[in-house]
């Protein structure tokens, strides 16, 4: 309790015993000018003049940092004023707040259309998500100028890194291959979006058809720092001039990013504190998907999109001219009945239940979910019988992606990584030859049981199912920390990767041909056969050439999964831990495309 003085527009008033309600965040008022009052012209304030004239005087010329008010309620801060505006121009989303951050529930459905216009399509459609409660979205209010800013360039490849005003996520343009730009390639519909692993629907550019929407002069998104993300222009019309690298600027009125036509189309980082888990802004929701993780459908484009929550959605696809369908209704309980029809007219339903998934944060490196990336193919839809069981995705273990107890699959993944590539399927006559134990011909029911069926001792390829492999850090651990001080950090990986790259470019024109990685390297580098043995899977766009940006990127996400605390140093426990840091051992999660 403590006495206070309220300052108003029209009088000076003394209050006693009042208890101060205030923002939290310290929001500072503007100061209001207040009209010359003739103290002794009020009954009862003649004793107040003199020095204590002086100091009301004092007082009056000061901001006043916090506002006092009778009740519990603190008021609203001026950025939670503006998202409020903001959001509020659209009817599903819900809004709070508390004295730090601004929270939005929304189903990730956009009141627009969706999906047409897709050119690289993975089969996935959007379903409504459920960002509510505890898996709500929120967004600092008072954000906080980061000391080492992180660009989206070489993090933040998995999870949204903004929020649009209709509460649909926005993910990093850069695909988490770390080198895709997902409009260039095609990925996007006709308003910057497309749908997850997990049937969720976001953006991957700015959102800059909501302005019409919001009112001119206002955000059309939020980043998860805490600022605000405007269209082309500045508040008062004027074009935005000069952005620093993360699309923003600061001039006069507060930081703020901005949109433009060219990457990074939204922020491409974080001017402000974020936390960064497993490759994403920690915490954020997860989405909730229904349906196992569907393959590319190559040569389709996607021309039209129809229907409602209520009456169920139509996408109408088209391979060289011939139609196909995928029709769907999602029920109140977010199961769902879909029903396929491929370009040859046959036609296949299935029903679908909501995966136990559970809600909360985002961050959990071993959940299945919610992350935009290429993702392993269950087998096709339409090829399944009808109402059959739908598949589900496997639990992390011993038998994801197959690996573990199938010596044919683990014959035919040369480099342990849980997947098999183009190359090693090429290679797949030569890998299952390999279980040939005897050498005569054919492989047995008794040799793939056998103990030890598979490769053998002194072969090349992985080794028999069971056995753990040696992490690629760890086995090269003493040559990448060159500052011998027990630790790899990643400026000693992607030293390794430069090293490398180098080695390999004999003609330094920044690109490495076939003839350059399959030829010798001038640089001492242990990394340098890794490159060679797994060109492929470095050549992520599959234009037969490498450059230095694809080297660094396969070198980070090694690196990433092996740095299981996310403090940008290996130690040689994380190397050493199964799954972590290369190839070889079961994963804890799919490595990132």
């Amino acid at each position: 309790m403590k006495s206070l003085i309220l300052l108003t527009a029209s009088s000076l008033t003394f209050v006693g015993q009042l208890r101060a309600h205030t923002i939290d965040h310290h929001e500072v008022v503007p100061h209001i000018a207040v009209p010359k009052v003739e103290f002794a012209t009020i009954p009862g304030n003649r004793l107040m003049l003199g020095k204590k004239d002086g100091k009301i005087q004092a007082l009056n010329t000061v901001p006043v940092a916090r506002v006092a008010a009778v009740g519990s309620t603190p008021l609203p801060s001026a950025s939670a004023r503006l998202m409020q505006s903001a959001f509020g121009a659209f009817q599903k989303v819900k809004t709070r707040s508390d004295g730090r951050f601004f929270y939005i529930e929304s189903d990730s459905i956009p009141d627009h259309n969706m999906m047409v216009g897709i050119t690289a399509w993975q089969q996935q459609v959007p379903i409504p998500q459920p960002y509510t409660g505890n898996n709500a979205w929120q967004i600092p209010l008072n954000p906080v100028p980061a000391r080492n800013p992180m660009s989206a360039k070489s993090h933040f490849f998995r999870g949204a890194i903004a929020l649009a005003v209709n509460g649909v996520p926005i993910y990093n343009p850069i695909k988490n291959n770390g080198v895709t730009d997902t409009f260039l390639a095609g990925e996007l519909d006709n308003w910057g979006g497309h749908c997850g692993r997990g049937d969720d629907y976001h953006y991957h550019i700015a959102p800059v058809h909501l302005q019409d929407q919001v009112g001119r002069g206002k955000p059309v998104a939020w980043a998860l720092d805490g600022y605000p993300i405007y269209g082309y222009t500045e508040v008062d019309g004027a074009p935005a001039r000069n952005l620093d690298r993360f699309n923003g600027h600061d001039h006069g009125s507060g930081y703020h990013y901005h949109a433009t036509k060219t990457y990074p189309y939204l922020n491409g980082g974080f001017h402000g504190e974020v936390r960064e888990v497993g490759g994403q802004v920690d915490p954020q929701p997860r989405p909730g998907g229904i349906r196992p993780y569907t393959r590319p459908l190559r040569g389709a484009k996607i021309v039209a999109f129809s229907g409602s929550l209520g009456e169920g959605y139509s996408l109408r696809y088209e391979i060289a001219g011939r139609p196909g369908y995928v029709n769907y209704k999602v029920a109140g309980d977010r199961s769902a009945r879909f029903t396929f029809i491929d370009t040859d007219g046959r036609q296949s339903t299935e029903n679908f239940t909501p995966r136990n998934r559970g809600g909360g944060r985002g961050g959990d490196r071993n959940r299945r979910g919610g992350r935009d990336e290429e993702r392993p193919p269950p087998s096709d839809p339409r090829q399944r019988s009808d109402n059959a069981a739908p598949e589900r995705p496997r639990p992390d273990g011993d038998e994801r992606g197959g690996r573990r107890g199938s010596p044919i699959l683990s014959a035919l993944d040369s480099n342990g990584d849980g997947e098999i590539s183009r190359a090693e399927l090429m290679n797949a006559t030569a890998a299952l030859r390999r279980l040939d134990q005897d050498g005569d011909g054919q492989v047995t029911q008794e040799e793939i049981r056998r103990p030890g069926g598979g490769p053998q001792p002194g072969r090349k390829g992985p080794p028999p199912a069971g056995e753990d492999r040696k992490p690629w850090i760890a086995a090269h651990f003493s040559e990448l920390d060159t500052d011998r001080n027990g630790n790899v950090s990643k400026a000693e990986m992607l030293a390794e990767a430069a090293k490398t790259f180098a080695g390999y470019d004999r003609n330094r024109d920044g690109k490495l041909t076939a003839d350059e990685f399959n030829g010798r390297s001038s640089a001492r580098s242990a990394m340098g056969g890794f490159v060679k043995q797994h060109a492929d899977e470095f050549d992520r766009n599959q234009n037969q050439i490498i450059s230095r940006e694809e080297v660094d990127a396969f070198a980070l996400r090694m690196f990433t999964k092996a740095d299981r605390d996310q403090n940008n140093i290996v130690t040689t426990e994380e190397a050493n831990t199964r799954g972590g840091g290369g190839k070889g051992g079961r994963k804890d999660q799919k490595r990132p495309r």
